[in-house]
C-alpha cells in the first residue's frame, strides 16, 4: 500500500494534460475574446460608416439645394437681359419710325423714288408694330416665369430644411447599418410631425437647420438660439419685394440693386450702349465742317434697369429703360466749345405704372408696357465674423447615430446575451444575480475592498465605459452602448487659383465630410464627451493668443 502511494507520488505522467488544459482555456478565452471584439469592431465600422453616409447625404442635399439658388437666380438674370433687349428694339423702332419713317412718308410722293420711300415707310411701321406686340407679350411673360422660379426656389429651400431633420428610419442609415438609429441628441422624441418641427435648441437636428439656413441673408444668425419654424427661410421679408418699394429699407434694396445691377452687367453691347451704320443703327457720329461752323449730329443709346425712390413720379418702382437720342451740337470756325442746337429723345420705358414712351423733348405717351420689378430671389451671405468659428459660411451638419448593443431581455425578463459576449465571466449582471467576479446582487464590482475591477476581463456591452462611472451608464442608457458621429459640409469651390467668396450665382457647391470637431454643437458635445470642455477652451485660447 505504502509503497503504490510512493510510486504514485513519483510518478510524473499526466502533467501535461494539465497544462494543456490550462492552455485550452487561456486559448478559448483569448479566442472568444478575439471574436468579440472583432464583431464589435465590425458593429462600429458599420455604425461610423452609416454616420458617414448620413452626413455626406445631408451636405449633397445642401450643395443641390444651393446650386438650384445658382441655376434659377442665373436664370432670372438671363430673362432681365432678354427684356432689356426687347426694350432697345422698342426705343430703336420708335426712333426709326419718327426720323427716317417720317422722311420716307414725305418722300413717297416723289415721283421717281416713291415706291421706295413707301416701301421703307410699311417696313419701318411693320417693325414697331411687330417689336411692340412682342414686347407687350414676352415681358409680363418673363416676370410670371421669373416669379415661378423664384417660388421653386423657396419650395427647394423649405425642403430640404425638412430633409435636414433627421428621423428614425432613415434610407441613408438603415441601407448601411440595419440597426443604426439616430442618436438621442439629435432631439426626435415625438413622431408627431406637429412636435417634430418644433425642435429644441439643444439638438443637432435644429444645428443642422440652422447652420444650413444661416448662409443666406434672411436666415437665422450662426449664433441665434432659435428661430421662427413658421417662417424659417425669410421668406415673407422677400414677398415684400413685389409690391414694396422702399430702397431706403435695407431688404429691399439689397435685392433690387444687386439683380438690377448683375442684369446690367451682362447686357450685350448693342443693348447697353448701341451700335450700327449711321441713320439706321443705334450710336454713330456725324462731322460736317460748313467753312464758318462745324456741325456735329450725335446718336446715342442705352439700356438699363433703374431702381427709383419710393418718392419718385408717385412711386414708379424698377423700369425697364431703353433710349436712342440725337443731339445736334454746333461749335465756329471748327474749334471752341460746342454748342448744342437741339436733341430729339426717342424713349421707351417698362414699369408697374405701365410704361411710357418718350418722344420729341418731354412729351409722353403712357400705357405701353406693364413691368412689376425685379422679383423676389435668394441671396448669400458670405459673412467673414469669426471665419474660423463659422467655415466661412459653409454650412455643416452633423449625424449622430447609436447602436444598441446591450444584452436583450428575455421573455422571462433574464439578461440574454448578444453572440460573442462573454458575459458568463461576470454571470448575473444586470438581472440582480452574484455573479462570477461579484460579492453582491446588485450588479456591481465591490472593487474598493477587492481591487481586481483592473484586472477584469469583462468585454459584454453591459460594461461599456466601466461599471461604477456614472457618466459611462449615462452613456449606455441613451446610446445602447455604441455611438458614432459624423459631419457634412456643402462647401463653394471654383477650380483653379479663384478667390471667390460664397455666393447663390455660380453653381459651384460640392459636399465634403468634414472634422468632427464643430463649433455649433457644444451644448451636446459637452453632454456627451467630458473632454469636449477641456479641448475647446483650449483650442479658443490658442485662437485669442
Amino acid at each position: 500500500m505504502f509503497s503504490l502511494l510512493r510510486k504514485l507520488r513519483r510518478d510524473e505522467r499526466g502533467q501535461a494534460m494539465v497544462i494543456g488544459v490550462v492552455a485550452m482555456l487561456v486559448l478559448a478565452v483569448s479566442v472568444m475574446a478575439s471574436v468579440s471584439i472583432g464583431h464589435g469592431v465590425y458593429e462600429k465600422i458599420k455604425l461610423q460608416d452609416a454616420a458617414d453616409a448620413q452626413a455626406y447625404t445631408l451636405a449633397v442635399k445642401e450643395a443641390r439645394a444651393y446650386n438650384f439658388l445658382a441655376y434659377t437666380n442665373r436664370a432670372m438674370v438671363i430673362h432681365y437681359s432678354a427684356m432689356l433687349t426687347v426694350m432697345s428694339y422698342v426705343s430703336h423702332a420708335v426712333y426709326l419710325d419718327k426720323t427716317i419713317g417720317t422722311i420716307a412718308q414725305y418722300a413717297q410722293y416723289i415721283p421717281p423714288v416713291s415706291a421706295i420711300f413707301a416701301a421703307v415707310k410699311q417696313a419701318i411701321d411693320f417693325w414697331r408694330e411687330a417689336v411692340e406686340k412682342v414686347a407687350q407679350v414676352l415681358i409680363p411673360l418673363l416676370t410670371v416665369l421669373n416669379v415661378a422660379l423664384w417660388l421653386a426656389q423657396e419650395a427647394m429651400m423649405l425642403g430640404t430644411v425638412k430633409d435636414l431633420v433627421m428621423k428614425s428610419g432613415d434610407p441613408s442609415v438603415k441601407q448601411t447599418d440595419a440597426k443604426a438609429n439616430p442618436g438621442f441628441a439629435m432631439g426626435m422624441g415625438s413622431s408627431d410631425p406637429e412636435a417634430e418641427s418644433q425642435i429644441g435648441n439643444a439638438s443637432v437636428n435644429f444645428s443642422n437647420m440652422k447652420n444650413f439656413l444661416h448662409v443666406i441673408d434672411d436666415g437665422p444668425h450662426s449664433n441665434d438660439h432659435s428661430f421662427s419654424m413658421l417662417d424659417p427661410t425669410g421668406l415673407t421679408k422677400r414677398a415684400k419685394l413685389l409690391n414694396a418699394n422702399k430702397l431706403s429699407d435695407p431688404n429691399m434694396a439689397k435685392y433690387r440693386l444687386l439683380m438690377g445691377n448683375l442684369a446690367n452687367g451682362v447686357r450685350r453691347q448693342w443693348t447697353a450702349v448701341g451700335k450700327g451704320p449711321i441713320l439706321i443703327g443705334r450710336r454713330w457720329n456725324m462731322n460736317l465742317c460748313l467753312g464758318i461752323a462745324q456741325l456735329r449730329i450725335s446718336k446715342t443709346a442705352d439700356s438699363q434697369i433703374k431702381s427709383f425712390d419710393e418718392d419718385y413720379e408717385d412711386n414708379r418702382k424698377d423700369q425697364l429703360y431703353a433710349s436712342d437720342d440725337i443731339v445736334i451740337r454746333i461749335r465756329p470756325v471748327c474749334f471752341g466749345r460746342w454748342r448744342d442746337l437741339f436733341t430729339l429723345r426717342f424713349r421707351a420705358a417698362a414699369d408697374n405704372q405701365g410704361g411710357y414712351h418718350q418722344e420729341y423733348g418731354r412729351r409722353k405717351t403712357d400705357d405701353h408696357h406693364d413691368w412689376m420689378g425685379i422679383t423676389p430671389f435668394f441671396t448669400a451671405d458670405p459673412s467673414y465674423f469669426k471665419p474660423w468659428q463659422y467655415h466661412f459660411s459653409y454650412p455643416c451638419n452633423i449625424s449622430m447615430l447609436s447602436k444598441n448593443m446591450m444584452p436583450k431581455t428575455a421573455a422571462g425578463g433574464a439578461a440574454t446575451d448578444e453572440p460573442f459576449h462573454l458575459k458568463n465571466l461576470r454571470h448575473g449582471y444586470g438581472d440582480g444575480n452574484s455573479g462570477f467576479m461579484t460579492q453582491n446582487g446588485s450588479g456591481e464590482i465591490e472593487d474598493r475592498k477587492e481591487g481586481i475591477l483592473a484586472g477584469f476581463l469583462d468585454i459584454t456591452w453591459g460594461g461599456v465605459g466601466g461599471v461604477n462611472n456614472t457618466d459611462a451608464r449615462y452613456f449606455r442608457e441613451k446610446t445602447g452602448g455604441m455611438m458614432a458621429m459624423a459631419v457634412g459640409r456643402a462647401i463653394y469651390h471654383r477650380p483653379g487659383d479663384w478667390r471667390e467668396e460664397p455666393n447663390f450665382f455660380n453653381p459651384l457647391w460640392n459636399a465634403r465630410i468634414a472634422p468632427v470637431k464643430t463649433h455649433w454643437e457644444e451644448a451636446v458635445m459637452k453632454l456627451m464627451i467630458p473632454e469636449w470642455n477641456i479641448a475647446n477652451d483650449a483650442f479658443s485660447n490658442a485662437l485669442n493668443y
